[in-house]
């Protein structure tokens, strides 16, 4: 084989792929060169008898390094979707070009946005790759599980913080902190204020590659302790040693979402946060102050606020914030 290249040249640049390819003549169909069977690019370029063109352009992205599968895609989108020129260049023995076609190429609608959809992944997967320092190769295969912990990871290298719905969350605690939750629960009853949890590292799996993403806490503004008393007092009458943990369930106050916030990610503004909260105010002529109470004694006209559970997050990230000050 000799070592030719395919480029797309258009206005705003070109993109090409260099690949080993032999070349052929037959009778019955004509002459053209073909990569054969390559791993992971099948190119066949083929001039016909009948004075017709073949072209066909294969990816196999199962396994690929992230670099190549993204700079596939890419020259693939480019060739269906850009005005240009596709040109062949031999460059062995000697450099030789020859224009092939005009673009963009006539592409099944479908095909091109499954294309698409696999460069917004790749290019999302680049970017974790980027701030995280982990490399990731092409999956196998691609589930809705992969896709929600990948935007959650998104979230978090974007921002710093996510807000995540939850119906109930459990809290590992010594002795001591399951003697201090009995005393509180004698005093306030089982529904607690709001409550910060400590992570010393979190790590989310995506496509088989773990992402690590550090220490974190976990805060939520009201919840109510779901862990029967009897049980905590029973485990407490074992006599358990100080370093042993006892698991405690909580359920959030009027749904009220959890949020956590990574040490190692930018944090979001005081002043924007603020900026949002002032916005909401505005529009509803109410202060926070005012919507809070109302929505925690759960008045209709709370409850009717657009994007209410966005205002209450809000309300939360700035009190972390100032805290954390």
């Amino acid at each position: 084989p000799m070592l030719y290249r395919i480029t797309v040249g258009t206005s705003e640049g070109s993109i090409s792929l260099d690949l080993p390819m032999h070349a052929y003549s037959e009778a019955t169909s004509g002459s053209g060169i073909t990569t054969g069977d390559a791993t992971e690019v099948v190119f066949v370029l083929e001039a016909r008898l009948d004075q017709r063109v073949f072209l066909q352009l294969n990816v196999h992205y199962a396994g690929l390094p992230l670099s190549k599968a993204l700079h596939y895609t890419r020259f693939l989108l480019t060739l269906s979707s850009s005005k240009g020129t596709l040109y062949l260049t031999r460059l062995e023995p000697q450099e030789e070009s020859f224009e092939l076609v005009d673009l963009p190429l006539p592409w099944d609608s479908a095909q091109k946005e499954e294309t698409k959809a696999r460069l917004s992944l790749l290019t999302a997967l680049s970017e974790v790759s980027e701030a995280t320092g982990v490399e990731f190769a092409y999956p196998s295969k691609i589930d809705e599980q992969d896709l929600r912990d990948l935007n959650y990871i998104l979230k978090v290298i974007r921002g710093g913080w996510v807000a995540l719905p939850i119906t109930d969350f459990t809290t590992p605690m010594d002795p001591e902190g399951i003697k201090n939750i009995i005393d509180l629960i004698g005093q306030k009853g089982n529904e607690s204020g709001a409550l910060g949890m400590s992570s010393p590292g979190e790590r989310v799996k995506i496509f088989d590659t773990w992402v690590d993403l550090g220490p974190s806490i976990r805060h939520i503004s009201g919840a109510r302790l779901d862990t029967p008393l009897s049980e905590m007092k029973e485990w407490l009458a074992s006599n358990p040693e100080p370093q042993e943990s006892f698991s405690v369930r909580w359920v959030p106050v009027e749904d009220a979402p959890l949020h956590v916030f990574f040490h190692d990610w930018p944090k979001p503004s005081l002043t924007a946060t603020r900026e949002d909260i002032k916005a909401f105010e505005a529009e509803n002529g109410k202060t926070s102050e005012e919507f809070r109470q109302a929505w925690e004694s759960g008045e209709e006209w709370a409850r009717e606020v657009e994007d209410g559970d966005v205002w209450l997050t809000l309300l939360d990230v700035e009190r972390h914030l100032q805290r954390r000050m």
